[in-house]
């Protein structure tokens, strides 16, 4: 692997044949027909088979058949890319290193490609996926199509039907810059504008407090060389302010939002979409669009998926909507926006914890988090690949479950042990249209879905 120098030294123009490790994600599709569009020869090997997106990719010549294999990494490679690193006992990494090919991972390489643009990074605890989305449709609407990246496979911003985007007539390029392991100084490494939505401790697994969490946010705002989005009005945010060292224009949050109390939007409700939307109003006015363009762009903006994405009816009429809530902050947000826009009505969360470790960590934290819902059914805790056998024993979906009911003395909690009993248990405490389901994961919840509802959206009122 690369230091850091040498990647920053790296001239992406003058790269003859790369080889990425991966091809479907959307950063890396994106990677890849960047250089496709610079004229430089790009292979790539996907261990994913059963993806419909393959057959595009092999079409073009550019994805080998079947999955990784050590005769795809040739000696006439300038560069090989990583997903996020090198993959244990993986053919492909093994050869690379045997035959010294360079390699940096696909955040680095998308870092490489975000320095010659106009990058809009957006980072934070929760929140950036869907104002990345936000942003992405207001320039859209306003000033143009940008480049972009966001989410992961199954997101992407209704109506467009995409999650990233090139075009070569646009500077710009609108990026989600996770903070997971410190990937966002990888991925936006000189941010031309930096908007933070929330830096509330998470990524425990990494992280070891809040202090460690501001710290990495302090060294990417550093980096910012022309303004940043964030409100100062917040204990984290203020604590990573008054360590910053930076000319970049800092553009305060908590002021305008005394200038725009309330947001307009035909998709997004609750408190915590609202801060969405006037960090998205922020940021087109510090690129020059004017507030009453941004603000009709925001009205009209169609939602993204599992961002309270409206999935259908139950059979008794119920309304559904799939969210990727896996955190208490999260979650609570979740729940009021559901109270927002169906005022009166009984709210169901059907709430899949995503890791042991997480839930765990901030079992207090989500006892509290669903205090809102007036029913709460949990299937199970979901296994992230990335966890160890020890913090698998953190606790068990059980105890998890036990933890919510102390917490939440008297409330309807329902514990159904898996996924194979949830769609029963949905149909046993349906009582129509009084009531919203709100289905709460970042893992295989949704598998749930055509199992429950009757009718699809075009049903939404």
């Amino acid at each position: 692997m690369l230091s850091r120098q040498e990647i920053s030294k790296i001239d992406i123009d003058k790269l003859s044949k790369v080889h990425f490790i991966g091809i479907l994600s959307p950063f890396s599709s994106f990677a890849v027909t960047v250089l496709l569009n610079r004229d430089v020869n790009v292979t790539a090997s996907e261990y994913e088979q059963g993806d419909p997106k393959r057959k595009d990719w092999e079409d073009k010549g550019i994805l080998y058949p079947g999955g990784h294999n050590a005769d795809y990494v040739t000696k006439d490679l300038d560069l090989i890319v990583y997903p996020n690193g090198p993959i244990p006992n993986n053919p492909e990494c093994m050869r690379a290193d045997e035959i010294g090919i360079p390699a940096i991972t696909l955040g680095q390489m998308v870092g490489l490609i975000s320095r010659g643009m106009k990058t809009i990074a957006v980072a934070g605890t929760h929140g950036k996926t869907t104002t990345t989305a936000l942003i992405t449709w207001m320039m859209k609407e306003t000033i143009g199509e940008p480049n972009f990246i966001f989410g992961n496979a199954p997101d992407y911003i209704l109506g467009m039907n995409k999650n990233w985007n090139v075009n070569p007539d646009s500077e710009y390029l609108v990026l989600e810059a996770c903070e997971y392991k410190r990937q966002f100084l990888d991925r936006s490494p000189v941010p031309y504008i930096s908007v933070i939505t929330h830096i509330d401790l998470d990524h425990t697994d990494y992280y070891k407090d809040q202090d460690d969490y501001n710290s990495a946010f302090t060294e990417f705002l550093e980096n910012t060389t022309g303004s940043i989005v964030i409100d100062r009005s917040r204990k984290n945010e203020k604590a990573v302010l008054s360590s910053l060292r930076t000319n970049a224009k800092v553009y305060d949050a908590s002021e305008y939002r005394r200038k725009y109390p309330e947001i307009e939007s035909k998709t997004l409700y609750g408190e915590h979409n609202y801060e969405n939307m006037l960090r998205t109003l922020i940021t087109g006015i510090s690129v020059g669009i004017e507030p009453d363009e941004a603000l009709s762009a925001i009205a009209s903006f169609p939602g993204v998926t599992r961002r309270f994405e409206f999935v259908g009816e139950t059979f008794r009429g119920a309304k559904v909507f799939n969210d990727y809530a896996h955190n208490p902050q999260k979650v609570e947000a979740c729940i009021g926006g559901a109270q927002k826009a169906f005022p009166g009505k009984k709210i169901v969360l059907v709430f899949q914890p995503h890791s042991h470790e997480r839930s765990h960590t901030f079992l207090n934290e989500f006892g509290e988090a669903i205090k809102n819902a007036d029913v709460v059914v949990v299937p199970n805790i979901y296994t992230d690949r990335r966890e160890t056998k020890e913090q698998i024993a953190m606790i068990s979906g059980k105890e998890f479950v036990d933890s919510l009911e102390s917490a939440n003395p008297g409330k309807p909690i329902y514990y159904t042990g898996g996924m194979e009993n949830l769609a029963e248990k949905i149909a046993d405490i349906d009582e129509g249209a009084g009531m919203v389901f709100v289905l709460a994961s970042a893992g295989d919840l949704p598998d749930v879905i055509p199992q429950i509802i009757e009718k699809g959206p075009e049903h939404c009122d």
